[in-house]
């Protein structure tokens, strides 16, 4: 049955709301769809939208280093305005932006191609399910694909039909389209040159539209110009992520597949932001003494650009797909469309003449988007466009089949079945779901606070562990696994607070440890709870490492005074960290003023009232004395020999006296206490994680020798290849 053309507007507006309807229906069920993770630039665009709304003109976002065009925020800001500070309105408008996308393809094409074909680019375009899934994400690539549609139309009816409105429509979108990514600034040449050619040279009124064009295409930039002024202090690009970004992903050791960049660079990122001038030198000379690693890094780029693999950033098209059948069955895949897309774009150039705009804004997007990372929701704005080329290779292929060319079409087949092949899913060697992708994931579930959301969470972390586990070491991410673990169990220990579970509210707490050893926080909640339970001394050990890792914190020492002195009955100890705390304060709270004096009237040192250096060196040279000097030192970094009959107290007491060592500070080479410390968590309380962190410490203090050396490479493979045997317990 032949559907009538003028019923394809129709069928399109049905089919493109429908199949979003449908997708947006499935999406509440996907934890993402109340959570907004921080860190994230979806996170610096919410930020700076609620910040536009409550009246800065700016759209900073507080906390964030805005250093991206705020073109996004401005868009959101207005949603915001409208509707509401609600996520779900900002992702229903994107949705209706993409059924607009869906009709600009639809009379793009219908310019160039019959209106069946035209129709059949629509529908792809409709069915493809990246679409919908940005679309229900805070980037901005929707709208950047709105933007380049309506320039590409606005373009095409201009050069037909020269006007003012179109002139200043044409030229507004154009600007906005290079606000909205920075990048794509490289479609002004593409643009002019094609209106010279259409409008601008044909004869003196020509030149007349083109000065108005670069006239409104400039006073339309002039305010995010201005906004790049205030905020960065230049007139430079409106988007200055910095020069990083642009070398490490043209590196000669940057790989789409591994994400791995040079190593050799990272200590300079650390130290200084990289300008985006010294990086085009480093990016040169890279060029000129590894021409054949750059080429096949770009090589690579062209290849995934293509590929079917949707390339993650911070969302994961395959993961959403598990709660999303229509996303998992319902959508064309990438590599369908991109196939049939360059067989056509590559056919139809025999009428390059007639197609310059399509194919310009084909090579536009692709060249725009190469010097940098390679992800799938910067390609979106090129789906359009091969949507359109798709369309014509259909249409050659359906009249070859009616003209019975057998050859033709065999050809054809041939090409494309080849092509198709080739471009077919590359994933990552993590696969089509990172460990990083389940992390989030979890972290999303951990903050819905729905029933059983928890017990989810943890399950996904298992699955981080086992992918983890699986790779090998250099690929392992057992790190940011364990801080996601780490974090797991402190709102677990929290949840058990509010349960007044005390039994399980420390094992939730000692796990949390147990995975974030490095954590000053944990160790500080852990020692506050074991003060409760009356344990003082386990109190006072955790509250010492966690000063080791935060000596300067006023909160520590004073509660490690408050332990020493009402729990220890160590007063000396006590006015020590107190007077830390007094030293730490900016205004001196009258309490711990007075807790000072008496413990000065106590232990008799009034012959210095309230000096406080007089006082605080006093008493630091009487406790150096009475600090429990390790042996071995400073010569010999292992543990006393004696050490394996030693008693818990034995024990317990060598600990105290290796932090205070740390804590004092006297003298004695760290890496060594360091070492000891490690040594004692491995033999007397079979901890891997805290024996790791101290011998890594060890090792970073120059304790440097084969012997720890393999140890620690042990200690790695241990750790990092374990069964995860912990669980949520209730």
């Amino acid at each position: 049955m032949k559907i009538s053309s003028k019923y394809f507007p129709a069928l399109l507006l049905v089919l493109a709301c429908f199949i979003r309807l449908v997708y947006f229906y499935q999406f509440q069920g996907n934890p993402f769809f109340g959570h907004l993770p921080k860190l994230w630039d979806q996170t610096l665009y919410h930020k700076g939208a609620q910040a536009f709304i409550e009246g800065d003109p700016f759209a900073r976002a507080p906390g964030e280093p805005n250093q991206q065009s705020p073109f996004y925020q401005y868009f959101l800001g207005i949603v915001y305005f409208f509707f509401g500070v609600e996520l779900t309105a900002a992702w229903i408008v994107q949705l209706t932006l993409g059924v607009v996308s869906t009709f600009l393809v639809y009379a793009i094409a219908g310019r160039y191609i019959n209106q069946g074909p035209a129709f059949m680019a629509a529908v792809m375009f409709t069915f493809y399910g990246g679409n919908w899934f940005y679309e229900c994400t805070l980037y901005r690539a929707t709208l950047v694909t709105l933007l380049i549609l309506s320039a590409c139309l606005l373009l095409l009816r201009f050069a037909e039909r020269p006007s003012i409105v179109l002139l200043i429509g044409s030229a507004i979108s154009l600007s906005f389209l290079t606000q909205a990514r920075t990048n794509l600034f490289l479609f002004v040449p593409f643009a002019l040159a094609y209106l010279w050619r259409k409008v601008f040279s044909l004869n003196g009124t020509g030149r007349k539209w083109l000065a108005g064009y670069l006239v409104i295409f400039f006073l339309a930039s002039l305010p995010l110009l201005f906004w790049v002024k205030q905020i960065h202090g230049n007139w430079g690009p409106y988007d200055q992520t910095g020069g990083e970004n642009l070398y490490l992903a043209n590196s000669p050791d940057y790989s789409v597949r591994s994400v791995v960049h040079d190593k050799k660079y990272r200590s300079l990122l650390e130290s200084e932001r990289l300008g985006t001038l010294p990086a085009l030198r480093l990016i040169l000379k890279d060029v000129t003494e590894r021409p054949l690693d750059v080429t096949k890094v770009y090589l690579d780029k062209i290849y995934y650009y293509f590929n079917n693999y949707e390339i993650p950033t911070t969302h994961n098209y395959y993961l959403s797909s598990e709660f999303s059948p229509v996303l998992k069955w319902g959508s064309i895949p990438f590599g369908v469309i991109a196939t049939l897309g360059i067989i056509g774009f590559f056919w139809s150039w025999k009428n390059w003449k007639r197609l310059t705009l399509l194919h310009a804004f084909f090579l536009g997007n692709l060249l725009a988007y190469l010097p940098f990372f390679i992800f799938s929701r910067y390609r979106l704005s090129i789906v359009p466009f091969l949507c359109i080329f798709s369309a014509i290779s259909l249409q050659v292929i359906f009249q070859r089949v009616r003209e019975n060319d057998i050859r033709s079409l065999s050809l054809i087949m041939i090409s494309v079945l080849t092509l198709g092949w080739f471009l077919k899913t590359a994933p990552l060697p993590e696969g089509k779901i990172r460990i990083l992708d389940y992390i989030n994931l979890s972290s999303a579930f951990l903050n819905n606070h729905k029933s059983d959301d928890d017990v989810r969470a943890y399950s996904y972390l298992e699955r981080s562990w086992e992918l983890s586990r699986s790779l090998p070491a250099d690929l392992r991410k057992s790190k940011i696994i364990r801080k996601a673990l780490s974090h797991f169990y402190l709102k677990e220990s929290n949840s058990f607070r509010h349960q007044r579970d005390t039994v399980h509210e420390e094992f939730a707490l000692r796990r949390a440890i147990s995975f974030n050893f490095s954590s000053s926080p944990l160790h500080d909640r852990y020692s506050r709870n074991l003060i409760i339970k009356g344990e003082p001394q386990k109190a006072l050990l955790e509250t010492l490492i966690a000063l080791t890792l935060n000596p300067n914190s006023f909160d520590l020492n004073l509660l490690a005074g408050k332990i020493y002195i009402t729990e220890l009955s160590y007063p000396l100890w006590g006015l020590y960290h107190l007077l830390q705390a007094q030293n730490l304060s900016e205004q001196v709270p009258l309490s711990l003023k007075d807790s000072i004096q008496n413990l000065q009237d106590v232990l008799k040192l009034n012959s210095i009232p309230f000096d406080l250096p007089k006082l605080s060196s006093q008493v630091r040279e009487l406790l150096t004395g009475k600090i429990l000097s390790p042996r071995s030192f400073p010569t010999n970094p292992f543990l006393p020999v004696e050490s394996s009959n030693w008693t818990s107290d034995e024990v317990y007491n060598y600990q105290l006296g290796l932090y205070q060592h740390l804590l004092f500070d006297r003298g004695v080479n760290p890496a060594f206490i360091y070492y000891q410390l490690g040594f004692l968590e491995m033999k007397f309380f079979n901890n891997d994680y805290s024996s790791f962190y101290y011998l890594e410490k060890a090792w970073d203090h120059g304790l440097q020798n084969q012997q720890l050396a393999t140890l620690l490479n042990e200690l790695t493979e241990k750790i990092d290849t374990r069964s995860l045997s912990y669980s949520k317990q209730k």
